[in-house]
């Protein structure tokens, strides 16, 4: 563990697919309206891409380093550094084996995380789903932000039973590490429920000392609807035509599997021509 609390928070969720990301690009670009260099590091990566350091070489980092790097031109930070261990295929079998030391995780992660915030005014750590996931390798999301030293953000569904029991879960781990959870963050609350989400979700947390829900963020259908470049992504392919409308976002989606001409007969019909 660090000597000293850094300037930095760490971001993590209470499960997969909630809004973690996002949130934390909320997050950073919050904290670049008051700082000059803010920092961004995901420690542990799974899903990985290729791309070229400062020196030239070209290397694996987790895909939402480069998001962040590039989206908010984080010059001042190595790739290297904002993505000191990826668990691609087979690494798990190689940890339980002994091939890779608990120890070099450990050098990896805060050198990197030191040399981040050497050259930034904050830093914003994101974690891997759920603050147990890494637990295989001895690298889960709680146990790393105790390495570090920083306080813990969670994000999670809205929600008030449900949502509080998932939130427990991770608590009880961070606690086991000695992890302070500074607040909540509650993702996709709809509109018409976001007083009384508030009110009783706050009422709830009252019984960790010390632990706030920072805020809401109303659930958004135009953000829920696909646009056509999510299905270039899925499908790895390039549309044919209408390529002035892939950031278009739609709310009606048809899989067709059919003649052309059932098809452009269906694009006619009055619900389908907007």
């Amino acid at each position: 563990c660090l000597l000293t609390m850094p300037r930095a928070l760490f971001v993590a969720a209470t499960k997969q697919h909630i809004g973690k990301t996002t949130t934390a690009v909320g997050i950073v670009a919050g904290l670049k309206e008051r700082f000059k260099n803010v920092g961004y590091i995901k420690p542990v990566g799974q899903q990985h891409v290729a791309v070229e350091s400062k020196d030239g070489v070209q290397i694996r980092v987790d895909k939402d380093v480069r998001l962040f790097k590039e989206f908010f031109d984080l010059t001042h930070c190595d790739y290297g550094d904002m993505s000191p261990l990826i668990i691609p295929s087979g690494y798990t079998k190689q940890f339980l084996d002994g091939e890779v030391k608990k120890g070099q995780q450990i050098e990896s992660i805060v050198q990197a995380f030191q040399r981040v915030e050497a050259v930034s005014d904050f830093v914003v750590i994101e974690g891997t789903g759920h603050c147990g996931v890494g637990g295989i390798v001895e690298m889960d999301n709680a146990r790393v932000a105790a390495l570090l030293g920083v306080d813990m953000v969670l994000v999670c569904n809205a929600g008030i039973g449900s949502s509080f029991d998932e939130l427990e879960l991770n608590r009880l781990l961070c606690e086991k590490h000695g992890v302070n959870i500074k607040g909540v963050i509650l993702n996709r609350v709809q509109e018409d429920k976001m007083e009384e989400t508030k009110r009783y979700f706050e009422k709830a947390l009252s019984r960790w000392k010390g632990c706030q829900l920072i805020g809401c963020i109303p659930y958004n259908s135009y953000l829920h609807a696909p646009a056509m470049i999510d299905y270039e992504k899925l499908f790895r392919r390039k549309i044919c035509a209408g390529q002035k409308d892939r950031m278009r976002h739609f709310d009606k989606r048809m899989l067709m599997a059919t003649s052309m001409s059932r098809f452009v007969n269906l694009l006619q019909m009055e619900e389908h021509r907007n």
